[in-house]
């Protein structure tokens, strides 16, 4: 008796269709794949660039220089009228801050608008024209 553990193979015409996709399905999947993918990427990549935007319009940093403004006008006695200089309120600024450093610039290298000391600063207009459609005037508050 012949007890040959291994069966004899079967031909190809008589085997059963495997379980594996064919290429046809392969590329169905991937299409869907790359669909959702570039779904996904266009909801997201509008939201990136406006929190972009909006973090680098920063109100704090002209919190900031108005605070150096009331700092330099208390310490130094000054009367309301005074025009400071960008000189004037460096001393009233964090050392190593943007503000500190930037020659009195914003994030979007447009000049902050100082005023007198009785005026808060205010945005330049071509920083608001830069935030345009992310922010509105709102955002700005009391330095619009």
């Amino acid at each position: 008796m012949n007890e040959n553990p291994i069966p004899p193979p079967i031909p190809p015409s008589t085997r059963k269709p495997s379980a594996r996709r064919t290429s046809r399905e392969d590329f169905a999947v991937y299409l869907i794949l790359i669909v959702v993918v570039g779904l996904l990427a266009a909801i997201a990549v509008p939201s990136f660039n406006h929190a972009r935007i909006r973090g680098k319009a920063g109100i704090a940093q002209y919190h900031r220089v108005d605070a150096a403004k009331d700092q330099y006008m208390l310490e130094n006695s000054k009367d309301k009228s005074v025009t400071p200089t960008w000189a004037d309120l460096t001393p009233y600024l964090k050392v190593g801050n943007k503000l500190w450093w930037n020659d009195g610039k914003d994030s979007f290298g447009n000049p902050i608008i100082l005023g007198t000391l009785g005026e808060r600063v205010r945005v330049h207009p071509d920083t608001k024209k830069a935030c345009e459609g992310v922010v509105d005037d709102a955002y700005w508050g009391p330095f619009s």
